[in-house]
């Protein structure tokens, strides 16, 4: 991971020389979340007119995320040691802040001289956040492990034990976030509608949409590429994936997009065009190093990558799930309790889309335009159209809210919150408050103070990675 960061840092000092010779192609955007936004995604939530604005993940612990298992809750702030037991399993509980859980563990068992696959897990954390969760490493020793440090993370409650951490064994995650507000949302008696909204999905629950992560931020197309690729239009998607540029993309990265396309078929020009960014154009990387060496082999490109055509055939399926709730709302009823999803080759799986998949021109699904991709797994299942969130604080403050609430597994906070807010992202509005919140102590929890202090060299507000923000991510 260090060598990852480094080649990241050379990134951005790339593009800071670029922004000091062409600062025109720097100019960033502020986007609101709204009804008609997320409409574009298949979202139709009741009442969302009435939501003000709020701000997420100003600062990395404005969005706390600590995970919920077997043994309880995995705190940032310190809770009481679990005592461990003999066993030649390391147990511990992984703070990190900045990274990925991936990216932490690829770091972890490098500095153990150990296999990634002897660093478990029950589930990613949010990248944009301070999470914890607890983990368990084999074949190291106690002392190694306890010795271990990084500025995005650190290890607490190193202790002994049997078996592992299994992947899937999380109950679910606690968050305690701040969403930042502007000052009319009290002044316009926006408190009081947030007041309502939020007594009534309490009792009531929120729909569980896909949110927009789904799609791929920040171009939001991956759903589009899946609909080519589902179709057999292979080299359309390629040449979309080099040359769409999405709105929210900053003007440099959609210029360097407008002159791939230009270039489409001369993937060495491509390559050439991309080697100052190997991390944020890596997909593309992967595309143009195998077309360059196998011209009109677009098949063969896709097979690549095959983790994003993953993502992308789940993201076709999520914006038709979200669809159809949509549908049922708009025509005032209740979705039904669990729906099956797309990605079946079972009919009854897929006759509920049967309306959206024909304007699509994709029923019957022409699945067998996946046999080049036999990691997308088509069998059934079933989601469920609506949540619950268990939530334990509310603090209205004239800066922003304060909550803390539990979600069960696979439910996502953006989701839920974009029932009570229209979310704000991209550039920072004037009008909402930039000062570090302590959210926790606001709460009446123990204070962030001291975890702060051990990421005080990679804590920050977002508008200093505001680069990283507006990044491409096929």
């Amino acid at each position: 991971m260090e060598e990852r960061f480094e080649t990241k840092r050379e990134e951005f000092r790339y593009l800071a020389t670029q922004q000091k010779q062409r600062p025109e192609l720097f100019a960033q955007k502020t986007f609101v979340e709204d009804a008609e936004t997320l409409g574009e995604f298949g979202i139709f939530i009741p009442g969302k007119e009435t939501c003000g604005k709020g701000l997420l993940k100003l600062w990395f612990d404005d969005f706390i995320v600590e995970e919920r298992g077997k043994r309880g809750v995995s705190s940032v702030t310190g809770a009481a040691p679990l005592l461990g037991v003999e066993g030649q399993t390391i147990y511990a509980t992984l703070i990190k802040c900045g990274v990925s859980t991936i990216e932490a563990v690829e770091d972890i068992s490098k500095k153990l001289g150990i296999r990634v696959e002897d660093v478990s897990y029950a589930g990613i954390k949010d990248k944009d956040a301070l999470t914890s969760q607890e983990i368990s490493l084999r074949r190291t020793t106690l002392s190694a492990t306890e010795s271990l440090h990084s500025p995005h993370f650190f290890l607490r409650d190193v202790r002994t034990g049997s078996g592992v951490v299994e992947k899937g064994s999380l109950t679910g995650n606690r968050f305690t976030i701040f969403v930042r507000i502007e000052p009319e949302f009290v002044e316009e008696q926006k408190a009081e509608q947030f007041l309502q909204k939020l007594k009534a999905v309490q009792q009531f629950g929120f729909y569980n949409f896909y949110y927009l992560q789904r799609f791929g931020t920040p171009r939001l197309r991956n759903f589009y590429w899946a609909r080519l690729i589902l179709m057999g239009k292979y080299e359309e998607a390629v040449r979309d994936i080099f040359a769409f540029e999405g709105e929210r993309e900053l003007p440099f990265f959609k210029d360097i997009r407008r002159q791939m396309g230009k270039e489409f078929g001369h993937f060495d020009e491509i390559l050439h065009l991309i080697e100052p960014l190997p991390l944020m154009f890596r997909h593309e990387h992967r595309l143009a190093s195998y077309l360059s060496q196998h011209p009109g082999d677009y098949v063969g490109a896709l097979q690549a990558i095959p983790e994003q055509i993953t993502l992308w055939m789940y993201a076709l399926s999520s914006i038709l799930f979200n669809q159809y709730i949509s549908n049922c709302l708009m025509r005032d009823e209740e979705p039904p309790e669990r729906i099956p999803l797309f990605l079946s080759r079972d009919k009854e799986a897929y006759a509920p889309y049967r309306d959206m998949l024909e304007g699509l021109q994709l029923y019957p699904p022409p699945f067998v335009n996946l046999r080049p991709f036999p990691q997308v797994l088509l069998k059934h299942r079933e989601a469920s159209t609506k949540e619950r969130a268990d939530i334990h604080k509310a603090e209205l403050t004239p800066e922003g809210v304060a909550l803390e609430f539990d979600l069960g597994k696979g439910q996502y906070a953006t989701t839920f919150l974009s029932h009570l807010f229209n979310l704000v992202v991209g550039v920072v509005p004037e009008s909402f408050s930039k000062a570090q919140v302590d959210t926790k102590a606001l709460l009446g929890e123990p204070s962030l103070t001291e975890v702060r202090e051990q990421f005080a060299d990679v804590m920050r507000a977002k508008e200093e990675h505001i680069l990283e923000t507006f990044s491409p991510e096929a």
